[in-house]
């Protein structure tokens, strides 16, 4: 660590101005106005008594004004900071401790800083607008070219991007990349210019342009939870993101697929490569091929576009500020452990600004790297600088089981801060691919999308319970996080974050109103006080805040510091966690204790078997140098030991098929004993008995057929089962397209033992929609123009006696062209046998049997959308057909008698 002081500083036309430093042996300890920047300790002058604006340099000098450093005595109040504000007093940037950058009109008042607390003004000297990479010459060989390198400038808000562009070309820089409203320019630089362009005035900050994008690839929505708020279930949960828009910005077009048919926009098409497919799929994928490779938000809109490091891109920028999408996922890294970057500024700016949106990012597929942490190789390696905010969400990546992959990547952030954020499942997930097929897609790749699709599951629910208003980007984020299931070590930890998500205690704390919103100002105290109920056996109370950009370079970038602490109805006092960031391997991975939080813009208090009672929530703003800061106070209150979460609705399972039962466990300390039920709890089976912390098991789906499936799990006195029973049930084989006419198609399948009847589907205009109900095996159902579209169909079983119904076929695929078979003459005999009158008909219509020999028909009525109007059974010859109800439009009227069908055109008018 380097150490540094300012000395008196002169003025100076005629050369750029270079204030001397000498070696310093005083520490941030023992000096309070110590700045820390980068690895560099800065000792600041006590010099507003003898100061004077002359005393600047010139390349202090800026837009009729000077910018530079000012230190307070003590963070101003926020009524100091109203007060600069309204006088164009320009608090820029906040550096820990009561460090500003600047901007001051020529003619401020000295006085005035005096009086307002001022302590010191130093100008910045260019080395401090250098990232470290570009101070100790670490230049990335994709940044150099031939005796230049690549660098992202920064310029001050101050002036205008083309007067710095004008400028530097004077200089024979000239301008690699500009990007669409943001003050970031890449440059091509000559590599013997660093220092002249650093001492530039309107030059905020210089770094090595962004590496090189590289993809974080190598059953998740039961272990997410996102099954038990998107059921099949009569009046359970239905939040599958409808109404929410999901980004995924990565490797260029997204293939043709069924599974986003209706929904996908922009870049949509075959080729290419197949890593936004994947990720696509996981995060919004409908399931309409595969029935069991649906994703977490199947009814939300995909916006596709290409991953672009900076996250200026017009495509973004255009989705985002329209608030056109709200869910963005990019599961590429850049570099490793890149530290507080224009990226990570300009990803926390952009969640600050559009309250509703929120970005998930892959952690990384890095550990084993060695990333500069100081830990090894096991620590410090989450990738890329835009994962590196603090209002964003970094993923980590774990199996089917919620066991952690040794490729995922670990904290810390290169301040010590918590990274990753959450954990998901990412191993191992089948996803699509492009043209219609499916990809084996692993890694933080495909976590991150499994958090993206259930935080667009989350933002539905929200907008259901609130009259279809948008939430913050930041307080779905909070709630992701306090209601997580606790993996690893016991509370927070730098391998899976705050824990692996919970959908489904996500979404209760959304419905049950367990939030509130508020701000806080320097030095001031907020009190919330909320009810505990009494049963209650673990409460968490978290408090977050989207905090305000860092400087470019800060560490560390905790801008807004907020302290949490909550007392409860005996007047004790609780903490939060805090965990240990010396960077040595067992300090990392020694569990969370309780203590005092200025590193993270999160902090949480747990309490295991809680008092019933009321609980103030004291949320204090410590250090609030750009305030007023809002915040978010987010609760849970879990009240079972053990609670299953799969299944618990209806589902339909295949015989001889591996199942994984999923479980929440809290405070269990028995073994678990995990049963199953194919009689409705008559009699019960054993599939395991497991250890209290392990949260699922296996099971081999017993051959059976039944509509009384139910899993059962026990831990001592606690207990729990499927709320709903659950089929076991082979589905139909053999399933074939007979024929394909102009208006209709015939589809046949073998029959299924002990199948009542069929449910057949065709793709509707997004998803695969039941269009008719047969006790044959044979189905003849209305089609759109076949020769213009595909038709995909499936078929299920179901035995509603018995009360099951089996899975449905994954879709089959008819492209687009006729294969109409011609009428066998007994089919031909009973359509010239059949006269259905009057045709258009507006209240009645008739179907009358020619043939005396024909008798005793039924009949069934579809209309246009595949959707059966009514079906009725005639004795005799002739059968009337009450139509008065139907909307104007063509039906379809098919007559079966003795197992012959035709089908008649009736127009109602």
């Amino acid at each position: 660590m380097k150490n540094f002081t300012f000395s008196t500083f002169l003025k100076c036309k005629s050369v750029s101005f270079l204030a001397m430093v000498l070696i310093c042996s005083i520490s941030f300890a023992q000096n309070p106005y110590t700045i820390q920047f980068q690895d560099e300790s800065i000792d600041m002058p006590e010099n507003i008594d003898t100061f004077q604006w002359d005393q600047m340099p010139e390349n202090s000098e800026l837009a009729n004004g000077y910018v530079g450093w000012v230190q307070f005595y003590q963070t101003p109040t926020q009524d100091i900071q109203d007060l600069f504000a309204s006088n164009n007093l320009q608090l820029l940037d906040y550096i820990p401790h009561q460090t500003y950058l600047f901007y001051f009109p020529a003619n401020t008042s000295v006085q005035f800083l005096r009086q307002s607390g001022v302590r010191s003004i130093v100008p910045v000297e260019g080395r401090f607008k250098l990232s470290q990479d570009l101070k100790n010459g670490n230049i990335g060989e994709w940044a150099a070219v031939g005796n230049h390198i690549l660098v992202t400038l920064q310029h001050h808000d101050l002036v205008d991007t083309q007067f710095v562009i004008d400028d530097l070309a004077t200089k024979q820089i000239s301008v690699h990349e500009q990007y669409r409203d943001s003050n970031n320019i890449d440059l091509l630089i000559p590599n013997n210019c660093l220092d002249a362009l650093s001492e530039l005035p309107y030059v905020k900050w210089v770094e090595v342009i962004v590496a090189p994008s590289v993809p974080d690839d190598t059953r998740g929505r039961s272990i997410h939870r996102a099954n038990n708020i998107d059921t099949e279930t009569t009046g359970g949960r239905k939040y599958d993101g409808t109404g929410v828009a999901v980004m995924c910005r990565d490797d260029g077009a997204v293939g043709i697929h069924v599974d986003f048919e209706g929904r996908a926009y922009g870049l949509v098409g075959n080729g290419g490569g197949t890593h936004g497919d994947g990720v696509s799929g996981i995060m919004a994928g409908a399931g309409n091929f595969y029935p069991t490779r649906k994703g977490m938000a199947s009814g939300s809109d995909l916006h596709i576009v290409n991953y672009v490091a900076s996250f200026l891109d017009s495509a973004t920028l255009n989705l985002i500020n329209a608030n056109t999408v709200q869910v963005t996922n990019s599961s590429y890294s850049n570099g490793c452990n890149a530290g507080y970057t224009t990226i990570a500024r300009t990803v926390d700016t952009q969640m600050t600004t559009l309250p509703n949106l929120l970005h998930v990012f892959s952690a990384g597929n890095s550990n084993g790297l060695n990333c500069g942490y100081g830990a090894g190789n096991q620590w410090g390696n989450v990738t890329g600088g835009h994962k590196q905010g603090k209002n964003v969400i970094a993923t980590a990546n774990t199996n089917y089981l919620g066991v952690l992959e040794g490729s995922s990547s670990r904290g810390p952030a290169h301040d010590g801060r918590i990274k990753p954020d959450i954990a998901a499942h990412g191993q191992g997930q089948l996803s699509t691919s492009n043209n219609h097929t499916y990809q084996t897609f692993g890694g933080t790749s495909a976590a991150a999308p499994g958090i993206a699709g259930v935080s667009a599951q989350l933002y539905q629910a929200y907008m259901d319970e609130n009259g279809g208003t948008m939430p913050s980007g930041s307080l779905i984020k909070a709630i992701l996080m306090n209601t997580a299931n606790d993996y690893g070590n016991v509370g927070p930890d730098f391998k899976f974050g705050w824990g692996m998500v919970n959908g489904l205690r996500a979404a209760m704390a959304i419905e049950d109103g367990r939030h509130l919103t508020d701000d806080i100002t320097q030095g001031n105290t907020n009190t919330h006080s909320i009810s505990v109920p009494a049963g209650t056996i673990q409460a968490r109370f978290m408090v977050y805040w989207a905090d305000a950009p860092a400087t470019a370079g800060a560490s560390p970038a905790l801008v807004n510091d907020l302290d949490l602490v909550v007392t409860d109805p005996g007047a004790g006092t609780h903490l939060p966690w805090v965990l240990d960031t010396t960077p040595n391997p067992a300090n990392l991975d020694t569990p969370a204790t309780n203590g005092v939080d200025h590193l993270n813009n999160v902090e949480q208090v747990l309490l295991n078997n809680p008092a019933a009672g009321t609980y103030d929530i004291d949320v204090t703003g410590f250090n609030v140098p750009m305030g007023p800061q809002e915040y978010f106070v987010v609760w849970e209150f879990i009240t079972e030991n053990l609670v299953l979460t799969y299944p618990t609705e209806v589902e339909t399972f295949i015989p001889n098929e591996t199942q994984t039962i999923h479980w929440d466990a809290t405070n269990i300390v028995s073994n678990i004993l995990v049963e199953y039920s194919t009689d409705n709890g008559a009699s019960w089976s054993t599939i395991a008995t497991v250890a209290p912390t392990q949260k699922n098991v296996n099971w081999s789906v017993e051959d059976v057929q039944t509509g009384e499936g139910l899993i059962r799990i026990t831990s001592g006195a606690f207990q729990d089962q499927s709320n709903e029973n659950f089929s076991i049930s082979r589905f139909p084989a053999g399933l074939t397209v007979d024929s394909v006419c102009p208006t209709e198609a015939t589809f046949s399948w073998n029959a299924v033992a002990g199948a009542e009847t069929y449910d057949f589907y065709i793709l509707g205009a997004e998803y695969m929609e039941i269009v008719g109900n047969t006790a044959n095996t044979t189905i003849t159902v209305p089609i759109p123009d076949p020769t213009t579209n595909d038709i995909w169909y499936g078929v299920a079983a179901r035995n509603d006696t018995e009360g099951w119904v089996s899975r449905r076929t994954n879709s089959g695929r008819h492209t687009s062209g006729l294969d109409c078979v011609v009428l066998g003459v007994e089919d031909s005999v009973l359509a010239s046998n059949v006269s259905l009158y009057p045709n258009p008909a507006a209240d009645q219509v008739f179907v009358s049997l020619i043939d005396s020999s024909f008798n005793n028909f039924e009949i069934t009525v579809i209309n246009s959308l595949g959707q059966t109007m009514q079906t009725l059974s005639a004795n005799g010859n002739e059968a009337a057909i009450n139509i008065s109800n139907y909307t104007t439009g063509l039906y379809f009227v098919t007559i079966e008698v003795d197992g012959q069908t035709t089908t008649k055109k009736l127009v109602v008018k």
